[in-house]
């Protein structure tokens, strides 16, 4: 349950940006910038709760002892743990960043290119974009919100491997026929549910994989490491959008084409999970 505040924030994330930028502030130079105030809200609620949460008294016993040093990780004892939980997780990763970040070149693309067909003036134009944008970032949330309750039955009754190859299988077919495909523009927006829930919903499965994996006192060092050095690999992904979404007339052709590759990310998952560990059935580790 823990994972679906990811997709539930979202959907209250793509409200505030449609309704600052599509409705309160029209100028797109200024209007991101009052979305990105908003980020301050859930910051302080964040802090205020991190007031009163407690560790763990499992935790705290084995802490005492000893603490948990980032080097352990890649000892002998842990280095196949630490590459299974990386694998799945930056794998994960780059598709989601990948399809995500996408979602406004992509949908605002292919509204432009509607609206010439339509002959809609410039601000109408911008309103079909901001709408296209929010069917989109919903479609992708919702399957998101889906997928991730699925990865429990999944890994309770095939597995931790089985429930990774299914939906690394699926979203290779999602992205690829999404973007490969010449499908009608609103299909190609409401494949981003398909998407979503495959590319977003596996993130359910790290809430629950990763702690699996390490020993109490390695808990949260481990599941840590090697869900967030991903973040690592994924970070070329930001330029790469800006640099296609500066393209102009060619951003949503380019940006497709990108997209389209992607599918091989996951299908290289697959290939991986020979090295992934079956934590099903084990009990936790101390």
């Amino acid at each position: 349950m823990l994972y679906t505040s990811a997709p539930m924030g979202l959907f209250l994330a793509t409200f505030v940006t449609f309704q600052i930028t599509g409705v309160y502030f029209n100028d797109p130079a200024v209007s991101w910038r009052y979305v990105f105030l908003c980020g301050l809200i859930p910051a302080a609620a964040a802090f205020v709760v991190r007031l009163f949460v407690k560790e763990p008294e499992r935790w705290q016993k084995v802490a005492a002892e000893s603490r948990a040093k980032l080097s352990e990780l890649f000892s002998p004892a842990y280095l196949r743990i630490t590459i299974s939980g990386f694998l799945m997780a930056v794998t994960a990763l780059i598709m989601w960043w990948s399809c995500n970040a996408f979602i406004p070149v992509v949908a605002k693309g292919l509204a432009m290119r509607e609206a010439q067909l339509l002959a809609l003036d410039a601000s109408a134009a911008e309103a079909m974009g901001q709408q296209w944008v929010k069917t989109a970032t919903n479609s992708f949330n919702l399957g998101g919100l889906i997928g991730t309750l699925l990865t429990i039955p999944a890994s309770k009754l095939l597995g931790r491997k089985k429930m990774f190859f299914i939906y690394y299988l699926a979203a290779a077919a999602s992205i690829m026929a999404a973007f490969g495909l010449g499908l009608e523009p609103h299909t190609r927006l409401y494949m981003y549910f398909p998407i979503g829930l495959t590319v977003f919903g596996v993130f359910g499965s790290f809430t629950y994989y990763l702690p699996e994996l390490f020993p109490t006192r390695l808990r949260g060092t481990g599941a840590g490491f090697t869900y967030n050095v991903g973040r690592l690999v994924a970070a070329f992904g930001p330029f790469l959008v800006g640099s296609i979404a500066a393209s102009g007339a060619n951003a949503l052709d380019s940006a497709m084409g990108v997209l389209f590759w992607v599918g091989i990310v996951p299908i290289i998952g697959i290939f991986l999970l020979p090295f992934v560990i079956e934590t099903r059935g084990k009990a936790l580790a101390d």
